[in-house]
């Protein structure tokens, strides 16, 4: 009897370990986006908030002449990032002014909200794009990079994983 129970209790608790567990679940179907910020899941989500402006936005693409990613998930970080003349294959960042206007081309920005807004901003070569799919309804792509406080340049944050589809 002894030896039922603990294996009722063991298979329990097995179970209860297994439907517990939190993953990091991405989603990469359409209109989707996210990557690892110093190895912690960053995904896009809407505000409920009457005080951001519009009200509800979490992600934004555009596809013009320029390829340009606008993103929040209303607590953490606001990332910008923008590439001209895109096509499917590999561009590299370039300096960012730490303006996050879309118009700026291939660089990339992150606003880390907590510590006073804290701007994040590209270098030459400090990361990439690669986009692989372009179609004239969808672009799809991967991202990594690193990027430098603005006013520190020891004090840096590393995207990797990046994934988007527009």
């Amino acid at each position: 009897m002894k030896k039922t129970t603990k294996l009722i209790l063991s298979a329990l608790l097995v179970l209860i370990t297994i439907t517990s567990c939190q993953t990091d679940d991405i989603d990469t179907g359409e209109a989707s986006f996210s990557c690892y910020i110093n190895g912690e899941l960053f995904t896009p989500k809407a505000s409920t908030s009457i005080s951001v402006l519009p009200p509800g936005e979490k992600l934004v693409f555009n596809r013009d002449s320029y390829f340009f990613v606008k993103t929040t998930d209303h607590r953490d970080f606001r990332i910008f990032f923008n590439i001209e003349n895109f096509e499917t294959g590999i561009f590299n960042l370039g300096v960012s002014d730490g303006n996050s206007y879309e118009y700026q081309i291939n660089h990339a920005i992150i606003i880390a909200y907590a510590g006073g807004d804290k701007k994040y901003i590209s270098k030459g070569n400090s990361g990439s794009i690669t986009f692989t799919r372009v179609s004239d309804t969808n672009v799809e792509g991967t991202f990594e990079f690193t990027l430098y406080n603005e006013n520190d340049v020891n004090d840096i944050i590393r995207i990797t994983d990046g994934k988007f589809n527009d």
